[in-house]
């Protein structure tokens, strides 16, 4: 599935804007159901922004400046979630959470913590 057909899926337009006009990786605007990317950003890159801001859908938008930090935690664990289950659907060999960061560069501790976490979780449902 491509990043546009993923966001399709969940009912939100994905639009692009240039670097220069706004350095900031994305944004998701809940009122106009849209997720914004900055078009110089990798392909891998767009694909996690796309990922995080679709941890955003849940959220109370205003809630956000209020809830800034649980907000963002939980937008990085769902994108942390849909890495995952990508990665140990293609996997052949076992699964390295340090390479794995290491290639998404995933570097923090609450980052750690969620990876492990989810991997546990997703391997409850596999």
């Amino acid at each position: 599935m491509t990043i546009e057909e993923l966001v399709e899926s969940y009912g939100v337009t994905l639009a692009y804007f240039d670097n220069e006009l706004w350095p900031r990786p994305g944004i998701y605007i809940d009122e106009i159901k849209i997720i914004f990317i900055n078009k110089s950003l990798s392909e891998e890159a767009m694909k996690k922004v796309v990922y995080h801001e679709l941890g955003h859908l849940e959220h109370d938008s205003s809630q956000y400046k209020r809830r800034h930090e649980q907000f963002e935690l939980q937008a990085n664990r769902h994108m942390i979630r849909l890495l995952l289950k990508e990665e140990l659907e293609e996997l052949d060999c076992e699964f390295n959470y340090v390479n794995f960061m290491q290639r998404h560069q995933l570097t923090t501790v609450a980052d750690e913590c969620m990876v492990i976490d989810e991997y546990y979780n997703l391997m409850d449902i596999v």
